[in-house]
């Protein structure tokens, strides 16, 4: 390819990058939709990506997008906010994650010829919500109360290093020959608590000191990519340490993102910001190039030879919604919910960054035989899971206020009185 070709290929991919996600703030069609598209266009259908190279890329490609889009998310965190909604957040995260880990798991097992131990690795890759897509799509919602919106951020952000977290593990039982019976049940829960906190507590550290030196450094012009050489020193440190570098960059964004709030906090001098809004805009577009490329990568890399994966990914989309549902109204229980922002939390089910990173990473990195689907079921999932949610909120949002139950007409009243 020569260089001529290279330059209009990027041109034209960071050109339909923008308008898809124009469009995507204007009608809340995910803009991974039309990249992946665009991908599977340029590779398996036109053949103008070659495919070869990119297999060995990938790796590299995928931890850098889940370090950039992780931190990028951090930034754009309230830690007030975040500590007062994180136990119910973290309640739907879990029955989400889980009843669709599961669900996704059993099929897979029953229905399909992969041992257990590959159908649990498939559910967890596809186990989360995409903050990625969650985030935006929350914000863009006016008449959705701050409550439920923050809910729905923090799970987001929860789910897809829960998803990566579970995902290693067992990519790594499995390469080693485990199974799930001949492994104590405690080994991996301990392993992924254990990379948690590694991560949780090296990525608060790694924050605070960046944050002093940020007061010193911000007097530079480039401080900006200093952060980022930061935090590619940091991300291989977690994990030589036995954590994960994603989840490490999304604790250090929490910080560099409230920096005043954690030096009123923990009573530090001299503390008055982390990252200042232009350079937080600047990483904005940082995401947005890396988002991008990343996903007409992975588009790329789809092979369209068998439909029966396409298929399963859509069966699984609609099980994916149903254990939604159920996580949805189990984790409300008691927080005066209405039945419309119940309704949009269990259309808000889009699999997306985490998911694509991880599909590949099984045979590619792993070389786990009887994985090399995997990519195929999960481009159908995002596609299938982007278009239920679509539909799902457009539906429920157009929906005219009369069609509210009575019983949410006097819930509604009821939450009014009491705060009034």
């Amino acid at each position: 390819m020569d260089v001529t070709t290279v330059f209009l290929l990027i041109g034209s991919i960071i050109t339909i990058g923008f308008f898809a996600n124009a469009f995507f703030r204007k009608t809340k069609i995910p803009d991974l939709i039309w990249l992946l598209l665009l991908g599977l266009i340029l590779g398996p259908v036109m053949g103008i990506i070659e495919t070869g190279p990119l297999i060995d890329f990938i790796p590299a490609f995928s931890a850098l997008a889940l370090l950039i889009i992780l931190f990028d998310a951090g930034l754009n965190m309230n830690v007030y906010k975040l500590i007062r909604e994180v136990p119910r957040a973290l309640l739907l995260a879990l029955l989400g994650f889980g009843f669709s880990a599961v669900s996704v798991a059993l099929i897979t097992y029953y229905f399909f010829s992969l041992s257990f131990l590959k159908s649990l690795l498939l559910g967890s890759i596809v186990g989360g919500v995409s903050s990625a897509i969650v985030i935006p799509i929350v914000s863009s919602m006016k008449d959705l109360r701050e409550e439920p919106a923050l809910i729905m951020d923090i799970e987001s952000a929860l789910t897809d290093p829960l998803c990566i977290v579970i995902s290693l593990v067992l990519m790594g039982m499995i390469t080693k020959g485990q199974s799930l019976g001949s492994v104590d049940i405690q080994g991996p829960l301990q392993a992924v608590a254990s990379s948690f906190s590694i991560s949780l507590v090296i990525g608060f550290i790694a924050g605070l000191v960046w944050l002093f030196f940020l007061q010193v450094l911000k007097k530079n012009d480039y401080y900006y990519m200093l952060t980022l050489a930061y935090l590619f020193f940091v991300y291989p440190a977690v994990e030589t340490l036995g954590g994960n570098g994603a989840i490490a960059s999304l604790m250090i964004g929490i910080v560099l993102g409230n920096g005043r709030e954690f030096g009123e906090m923990l009573k530090l001098e001299n503390i008055e910001s982390g990252l200042t809004l232009e350079t937080k805009h600047f990483h904005a577009n940082i995401s947005f190039f890396v988002k991008t490329f990343f996903f007409v990568t992975l588009g790329a890399l789809i092979v369209l030879q068998d439909v029966v994966p396409i298929i399963l990914g859509v069966v699984l989309s609609l099980v994916i919604l149903v254990t939604r549902f159920i996580a949805v109204r189990i984790a409300s229980i008691g927080a005066g919910f209405t039945e419309k922002e119940k309704k949009l939390m269990t259309y808000m089910l889009p699999r997306g960054l985490a998911a694509a990173v991880l599909a590949s990473m099984p045979f590619i990195e792993y070389h786990i035989e009887g994985t090399q689907i995997f990519t195929q079921i999960v481009f159908a999932i995002i596609i299938t899971t982007a278009i239920i949610s679509t539909l799902g909120i457009f539906h429920t949002e157009h929906k005219k206020p009369e069609e509210e139950t009575i019983a949410d007409q006097i819930r509604e009243s009821f939450e009014e009185d009491r705060y009034d």
